[in-house]
């Protein structure tokens, strides 16, 4: 993406998405109260009337729901998103991080009522691939099955992401790149937290696989780019949807991941909205962040976690 994308998210929200914008006083300042509770704001300050927000995201082609895997709360936040985009815009696509694309005939079996919930998640391979509690996940997956709402494998095998992470991308041969092009290079600020978060979880005493900063790098950005061509997959596929993506906030943040290699693959009509937990440290909240945040009661995220 454009190094400009801080600023064109901050005109966007003052003036592409004709939101209606309301006094700083309506968003405190604290420590622990820097979002609206229960409700929409820009990042950096001003709270947003949620409908007419909504109204210009459904005009998107695609819409980018951050989360935290481990986290209700979150995830109670983007099936009512989902639920609001869908009452704006009924035809969607369903992008989803969770599911490598070798698991797609499950999505697709579900989608048709194919398979009950057992069968859904052991023919996904849930326990594998993901591991993290399926009931916070089964409530947005019964939604897209009663609704009609094709879900997309967005992901790739972890075994993928964990060779290029030891050797790097150009030492991984393409006929095991499960058709992941060469990712658009990390913005410097994306490589400097990508440089952050190496040293907190690879000190050096654990880095006796070989892996080095910049295969850790290359790994993150196979990670993104995987799952934006999977994005950009659906929108071939599905020229008149709105393709609306979940995937984990460190992919999302500032437009440093998924969007930058979207940008790369010449997909630019897109948002970005994120949750914010009441608690958080404010210092994280700042321009360009997302397009537009939502704050909940839920429990602060660390920002120096690896993205997922």
């Amino acid at each position: 993406m454009a190094a400009g994308f801080a600023v064109s998210l901050i005109v966007a929200a003052a003036v592409g998405f004709g939101v209606a914008r309301h006094n700083t006083a309506a968003v405190g300042t604290a420590a622990n109260d820097c979002a609206v509770s229960r409700g929409w704001s820009i990042p950096g300050g001003e709270s947003i009337d949620g409908d007419v927000l909504l109204d210009s995201i459904a005009q998107r082609t695609v819409v980018l729901l951050g989360e935290r895997h481990d986290s209700a709360a979150h995830h109670q936040w983007q099936l009512d998103t989902l639920r609001a985009l869908h009452l704006r815009r009924p035809f969607l696509v369903l992008g989803l991080e969770m599911f490598p694309r070798r698991v797609q005939p499950a999505l697709d079996g579900w989608l048709r009522g194919e398979l009950d919930e057992a069968e859904f998640l052991e023919q996904s391979d849930w326990a594998n691939v993901w591991r993290f509690d399926p009931d916070l996940y089964m409530d947005i997956f019964r939604y897209a099955r009663d609704h009609g709402i094709p879900m997309r494998a967005l992901n790739v095998e972890a075994a993928f992401t964990r060779s290029v992470g030891r050797t790097g991308f150009d030492a991984t041969p393409v006929d095991q790149r499960e058709g992941v092009t060469r990712p658009a290079e990390a913005s410097k600020r994306y490589a400097r937290w990508l440089d952050q978060v190496f040293r907190i979880h690879r000190p050096p005493e654990e880095r006796g696989d070989g892996g080095t900063l910049a295969h850790f790098i290359d790994a993150q950005l196979v990670w993104d780019r995987a799952m934006a061509q999977g994005i950009r997959e659906a929108i071939v596929e599905h020229p008149d949807a709105l393709v609306v993506s979940l995937i984990g906030s460190g992919h999302l943040r500032h437009g440093d991941g998924v969007a930058h290699q979207l940008e790369d693959l010449g997909v630019s009509d897109h948002a970005t909205l994120l949750p914010w937990d009441r608690g958080s440290d404010c210092r994280n909240l700042v321009a360009g962040m997302a397009h537009a945040i939502f704050g909940l009661d839920a429990g602060p995220q660390r920002h120096d976690s690896p993205p997922g």
